[in-house]
């Protein structure tokens, strides 16, 4: 959708700050491309049911879209409800109701602060000096009255600088009561919150509040010039925009926990509506099942949603974990992220990408696929990988990860990365975890054989031309083929000669 990340994400930013309990690390997003894989699954209608997918995403445990399959299957069957549950979702697609959360969760008052009470005293004195000015005709209650109308305006428009921040915002919140209202008029608004109708009622003197400030805000962007005036005149003497605004956001403040709730169903609708849309789309999807008994792992013709064309592979596991041998471009590192990205999505949103899909439901997604060095933290390429290994061994103890690898240990020399990488993953696997890893180093496959199920991706080069089949093939690879490669490609005849020389262990 072409999303700004600052809006896509308020909601989540929001929501994490209370709520940590299962999030996926930024390490692991990134490695899953998870802001392509956000755009490739987003068919969501309204900018708060973005953000709420965008979420949903971003933890790795299962959501409520799994307990409103019915819903889902409900879209999908009847297209006529769906579209028109979509266009009532769409009219809070705009750039402001991005903003909504931040009424919601938002810690600011209105800058003056004061009780409403006071707000009223203050609305009535100008026609104290304006009685008196009758009773009497004195200079001194002209001047009271310029000073009450003064403190007016110094209120109303110290009132509205604060409020440029939600001068629209507070009307889409308005409407998100309104047309949340008539969402759950639907059978579907039952199954998502079984409370919903009992809370938008709650909510009602709270809509009535906001109703007022959404006319005003009207008038002033809308209506001609002298409307305008003399609204602003109203406004002004007797603070009505002022007190709207306070009590509207004394009632935001007492209504925090229902506000939630209806931003929560808003969202899962349109979450519902837009897994409805992308099933649609798909090649094919299955949605996860448990494993089998004695099995920790089942992809049946699995394939990357963000790969055109992808060629689907399918694996089984009965306890054991993954080492995947081949060279650069064969499809490791690509079929390490569809498992990836099917464990996420298929908690997420009970969507796998593939015809059927089995994972340990516990399993806790931890990654290590783009490790970097660290330029202005002065860490190197090892020493990163070194303490990203050491946070995983931590979690491997606890049980119940899925650990997706791409070549451990990069930053050091061949004997010792061999090394260190056979000890870790012999830690990783520990009975209760599943390892999917990938490498270049053919040793690891004979020193790890008893852990690890041997897989290898391969090329062929034949003819003068390089071509890749992206098929999971079992066992070790058996050939290697980079310097037939570099010959393809070009070197000069004395390079690929040495290369070989040496590599056939010459002197």
């Amino acid at each position: 959708m072409g999303t700004a990340d600052g809006e896509k994400t308020l909601y989540f930013r929001h929501r994490s700050a209370t709520d940590g309990e299962g999030l996926l690390s930024d390490k692991t997003w990134d490695d899953l491309n998870g802001e392509a894989l956000f755009e490739r699954v987003d068919r969501t209608s309204s900018a708060i049911g973005r953000q709420y997918l965008y979420s949903l995403l971003r933890y790795d445990r299962v959501s409520d879209v799994r307990r409103c399959e019915e819903v889902v299957d409900g879209f999908a069957a009847d297209k006529a409800l769906r579209e028109e549950v979509r266009r009532v979702l769409r009219k809070l697609d705009t750039p402001d109701a991005y903003r909504v959360i931040e009424l919601i969760d938002g810690e600011d008052v209105p800058p003056f602060g004061w009780p409403v009470g006071w707000l009223y005293v203050l609305q009535l004195l100008p026609f104290l000096p304006l009685g008196l000015l009758y009773v009497t005709a004195s200079a001194w209650f002209v001047g009271l009255l310029a000073v009450s109308l003064f403190a007016n305006l110094w209120i109303h428009y110290r009132n509205k600088s604060w409020m440029q921040a939600y001068f629209f915002s507070i009307p889409c919140l308005w409407r998100l009561l309104r047309q949340s209202g008539q969402l759950s008029q639907y059978p579907f608004a039952r199954v998502i919150d079984g409370k919903i109708a009992g809370t938008l009622q709650a909510l009602r003197p709270l809509q009535q509040k906001l109703s007022a400030f959404r006319f005003h805000v009207r008038l002033e962007s809308e209506a001609a010039l002298l409307a305008w005036l003399l609204v602003e005149v109203l406004n002004i003497v007797f603070l009505r925009e002022v007190i709207s605004v306070a009590k509207a956001f004394r009632l935001l403040k007492g209504r925090r926990e229902e506000l939630h709730a209806v931003f929560r169903f808003w969202g899962m609708a349109d979450v519902l509506c837009s897994v409805a849309v992308l099933r649609g789309e798909l090649p094919y999807y299955a949605c996860p099942e448990d494993c089998c008994v004695g099995e920790t792992f089942h992809a049946d013709k699995l394939y990357h949603p963000l790969v055109e064309d992808c060629v689907p592979n399918s694996l089984t596991l009965d306890g054991q974990s993954v080492l995947i041998t081949g060279s650069n471009m064969a499809g490791k590192t690509t079929f390490i992220r569809a498992v990836g990205v099917s464990v996420l999505c298929g908690k997420a949103l009970d969507t796998c990408f593939a015809e059927s899909f089995r994972c340990l439901p516990e399993a806790k997604l931890c990654s290590a696929i783009h490790v970097e060095d660290d330029l202005l933290a002065g860490r190197s390429l090892f020493l990163q990988e070194v303490q990203t290994m050491k946070e995983m061994l931590r979690q491997s103890k606890q049980g119940s990860c899925l650990f997706l690898l791409d070549e451990l240990f990069k930053g050091t020399n061949t004997v010792e990365r061999i090394a260190i990488a056979k000890a870790v993953l012999s830690a990783l696997a520990a009975p209760g975890n599943v390892v999917f890893a990938s490498t270049h180093d053919i040793e690891l496959s004979g020193l790890l054989a008893g852990q690890y199920r041997l897989y290898h991706f391969c090329e062929t080069v034949a003819d003068g031309k390089l071509s890749f089949d992206y098929l999971l093939k079992p066992g070790p690879v058996t050939e290697r083929n980079a310097i037939r490669i570099i010959e393809l490609y070009g070197y000069p005849a004395e390079v690929v000669e040495e290369a070989r020389r040496w590599a056939e262990g010459g002197d």
